[in-house]
């Protein structure tokens, strides 16, 4: 048995990494994924490979070397929700506060680290002879009992958040399970993520609390089994489709997103899906100009990246940022920002009149189409429409029930 799980682990380690280092569509995204899974497969690998076979006994070194890792699992499955829902990737500024549980980890164990061989291969022997000593000895300053439990708690704490997160972006993933939804690479790996994660508090709880401390016993027996199997499946799942990291409809891709405050000078080779040479543009080569204007807004959508300034946009057109100021204004009739919302209200328009509503929630559509704030969104579709979009909406299905 021991054997099979070692195997299984083994493979769905490979598996993970191979998320990891997969190039293709949203590449970032199945990083994040590869990663959270990494950590749990290890855990366990780890488990199985060290303490259950006794190897552990042998390279007692190696204890504890995984443990702060088994921090970053919850963070980085956290990561790959929100920018799966918000359509965006990579890691924004703050979010490197999510590792400092796992930094404090690690400095809490060096002492542990640094203790003689011969200190650890007997707290490795006991670990072998009595597998539940794992949750009680072999600590840094903080004892380890401590750091199982709140890292269960934070695991726990990410999930309701990334729950919360699909109710206020797409609601309908808590209704009628459909044939549609078995397919979404985001609802799958949520709930087998859920099931992982519960099976391993409730396992904790039979561990602390319950009256029979033999791990293979009932109910722990159960619990362990569930997660072991969960992340199994959530494995073996990227091997029939690994390209099916959730993503929107064709016509709502975009290749990159730009963070709330980009810096200019790293702009152009974050934008750039083709080369344009800077050119001192008078006002006499107007129609060259608004030409390359057009063509940023209508064919690459730039306005769909969140946080875009004039001065990103004068870089990626080539048109200097007063010239291009005085382009907008004449020809536009508007300043730079206010066509930016303009192009952002036109589109979520189009994707009303798809019914996005029925997958998506107004805070989704907002950010779906640029912008920061469910509230920013509101007051640029009013201001241009004259209509709240859900008021918009309404109108639309009323005139079309009419014309049937």
């Amino acid at each position: 048995m021991n054997l099979l799980c070692v195997i299984l682990l083994s493979l769905s380690t490979i598996n993970s990494l191979a998320l990891i280092f997969k190039t293709g569509n949203q590449l970032l995204k199945n990083r994040m994924l590869g990663i959270s899974l990494l950590c749990y497969n290890l855990s366990l690998l780890v488990y199985f490979l060290w303490i259950d076979t006794g190897f552990i006994v042998d390279y007692p070194h190696l204890l504890r070397v995984i443990s702060p890792l088994i921090y970053l699992n919850a963070p980085f499955f956290y990561f790959y929700i929100r920018n799966s829902l918000t359509n965006r990737d990579g890691l924004e500024r703050y979010d490197y506060l999510h590792f400092l549980p796992a930094l404090i980890h690690f400095m809490d164990l060096v002492p542990f680290y640094i203790l003689p061989i011969s200190e650890k291969r007997e707290i490795a022997s006991l670990i072998f002879k009595n597998k539940d000593l794992l949750n009680y000895i072999g600590s840094g300053i903080i004892p380890i009992s401590f750091h199982y439990l709140f890292r269960l708690a934070i695991q726990l704490g990410y999930l309701i958040y990334c729950l919360y997160l699909v109710v206020k972006l797409q609601p309908q993933y808590l209704k009628l399970i459909h044939k549609a939804q078995l397919k979404n690479w985001l609802f799958i790996s949520l709930m087998a993520m859920t099931t992982i994660m519960i099976s391993n508090f409730c396992f904790m709880m039979f561990t602390y609390f319950g009256e029979n401390q033999d791990q293979y016993s009932g109910p722990k027996f159960i619990c362990s089994l569930i997660a072991f199997i969960g992340i199994l499946f959530l494995n073996a799942y990227i091997n029939f489709k690994p390209q099916l990291v959730y993503g929107y409809p064709e016509n709502m891709l975009v290749q990159t997103e730009l963070p709330e405050n980009p810096p200019a000078g790293k702009l152009a080779a974050i934008l750039s899906t083709r080369q344009v040479s800077p050119v001192e543009l008078e006002i006499k080569g107007m129609e060259e100009g608004l030409e390359k204007i057009r063509f940023a807004l209508e064919r690459e959508k730039i306005f769909l990246l969140k946080g875009i300034t004039i001065i990103d946009f004068a870089k990626h057109t080539g048109i200097p940022p007063k010239v291009l100021s005085v382009l907008i204004n004449r020809k536009f009739k508007t300043n730079f920002n206010e066509l930016i919302n303009n192009y952002r209200v036109d589109y979520a328009i189009e994707l009303l009149d798809q019914q996005i509503l029925e997958r998506y929630s107004i805070e989704g559509l907002a950010s779906m189409v640029g912008f920061n704030s469910r509230i920013t969104f509101f007051n640029a579709f009013k201001k241009k429409i004259g209509y709240s979009p859900k008021e918009y909406r309404k109108t639309r299905l009323i005139t079309n029930d009419s014309v049937f």
